[in-house]
């Protein structure tokens, strides 16, 4: 399980946060839960897979090109050669001896081996530290903007935590180079086995060939599952207030085009918009030109038809006409007759225009082991279409998907806490009620956070919230004003009488 620690977060002062298949903030406004969520999100992006060891080596015609951050750790055997000569004389050692070259690890390299993955191992998370950073000051444009008020760009930290495998990173503004930084890599399979390098005998001065690129290449692979194990492949987020976003992003993207056919000094003084929001309205205007794949999973079909019938009652989509120079997202009502047409989102509710790029993204973008951050997914729904969506979002993250929201509900909290109750109903409570197994959620399977405002620390303050398997998540916050608001009718009643 990964943690996430911060201190001088926006408005936090300090908190961690474990993240599992579905993570849930809940507290006052203002008190840093989008902050939160859009840190976890940078980080996520920064450990993605294809941004750890690029591509290594090509072959073209014979000539050789080499990514010279990984010096001569592609060489065959040669005099220069040190990585090359120590993996053929492990490699002939092993066929030697007649060692069994199945479930090899790191740990059963040479020394010299070890430490030269180590060392790249090193290097490639010392590069995701300064992505993280990249990513932050891109989102919130400078450092005082995400800092905690009164305090100073050497006072953040964003700290990484898995127990199995080891790992841990801190992300600093100032003194990067000092900061914590370990992990552990030496239960790391070596596949395949080393002893494919003995298929042939290369000679010195021979040209290098593909094989020794490939086995290494497979040994950086491992190195790369074992330090990200439990990262997301990739993390989508879907910022608030997305209905305007979304009624905007045609005129912003026929905009863009038009401002970038002008010279370079028309184009200075566009406005910027923060990160999340901009790679959520990059995402929608890509769906109608990037070779689009929907979803053949039969879990995410479930959630998504789900979510349409039960909550939207109707489809989205994309209208891919010829005629429109950009796809428009369209939705087509469920009980209106089919020759009424599909309706465009400006001329549907502000329900729909809100969850129209969530199924949008789950048709196209998302896959099981993606992290999806959903902020106020019950925003602009009814009570009873609350409900729905809570069972939705449960339904996701059983198809696998990992999923973060912050939210403002009871209701949709109160129905999350009915799923974990579900493990222990019986089963004819369960039949009586029209409940799936896809409806059901287990205690471990959820993280929820309490942000609360602290005088003393001059900020908010994460607290985690304990999963009770019979009541769930602890409401204590939505309690307290509904009491409050209780006791305030109850008051104007007495007073009217008197």
């Amino acid at each position: 399980m990964l943690t996430i620690s911060v201190k001088n977060l926006g408005p936090i002062a300090e908190g961690t946060v474990d993240l599992k298949p579905l993570t849930i903030f809940v507290g006052p406004s203002n008190t840093g839960k989008s902050y939160m969520a859009t840190a976890i999100h940078v980080v996520m992006k920064a450990l993605q897979g294809d941004s750890l060891f690029p591509p290594r080596r090509m072959f073209v015609g014979g000539a050789m090109y080499t990514n010279k951050a990984f010096g001569n750790l592609w060489e065959v055997p040669s005099e220069d050669s040190g990585f090359g000569n120590a993996a053929w004389a492990w490699a002939k050692q092993l066929k030697k001896e007649g060692l069994d070259p199945q479930q090899l690890t790191v740990a059963s390299l040479p020394v010299a081996l070890r430490a030269e993955l180590k060392d790249i191992a090193v290097r490639e998370m010392g590069k995701v530290r300064s992505d993280a950073i990249s990513h932050l000051r891109q989102e919130h444009k400078r450092p005082s903007a995400f800092v905690t008020r009164g305090a100073e760009p050497a006072d953040f930290r964003i700290t990484i935590h898995r127990d199995e495998p080891l790992l841990n990173m801190d992300i600093q503004l100032v003194d990067e180079e000092s900061a914590d930084l370990d992990f552990d890599i030496s239960n790391a399979e070596i596949e395949p086995s080393p002893l494919v390098l003995m298929e042939y005998e290369p000679e010195l001065v021979r040209e290098p060939i593909d094989v020794f690129h490939a086995v290494v290449s497979s040994w950086l692979d491992s190195l790369v599952a074992k330090v990200l194990d439990g990262v997301p492949e990739q993390s989508y987020y879907l910022p608030a207030a997305r209905s305007g976003i979304v009624l905007g992003h045609k005129v912003l993207a026929a905009d863009i085009v038009h401002r970038s056919a002008r010279p370079r000094s028309s184009t200075d003084n566009i406005p910027t918009l923060p990160g999340v929001t901009t790679e959520f309205l990059g995402n929608l205007i890509r769906l109608d030109r990037r070779m689009r794949r929907r979803t053949t999973d039969p879990a995410m079909e479930n959630t998504i038809s789900f979510i349409e019938d039960e909550v939207l009652h109707g489809k989205i989509d994309l209208d891919e006409s010829a005629a429109l120079p950009i796809s428009e997202i369209v939705y087509l009502p469920t009980e209106v007759p089919s020759e009424s047409g599909e309706f465009t989102l400006d001329e549907t509710s502000s329900m729909v225009s809100e969850l129209a790029p969530l199924i949008m993204f789950l048709k196209y973008l998302v896959r099981q082991g993606d992290l999806l951050i959903l902020e106020e997914p019950e925003s602009h729904l009814h009570p009873a279409a609350q409900r729905m969506m809570a069972r939705g979002i449960v339904r996701l993250v059983n198809a696998g998907v990992k999923v973060i929201i912050t939210t403002h509900s009871d209701m949709f909290v109160g129905q999350i806490n009915n799923s974990l109750a579900l493990c222990n109903a019986s089963r004819e409570l369960i039949e009586e009620q029209g409940f799936e197994p896809a409806d059901f959620l287990k205690p471990e399977q959820v993280s929820a956070c309490l942000f609360k405002y602290d005088r003393e620390q001059g900020g908010s303050v994460i607290q985690p919230l304990e999963i009770d398997p019979d009541t769930g998540i602890d409401e204590d916050e939505f309690a307290d004003v509904i009491e409050a608001i209780y006791n305030e009718s109850i008051t104007l009643q007495r007073d009217r009488v008197l």
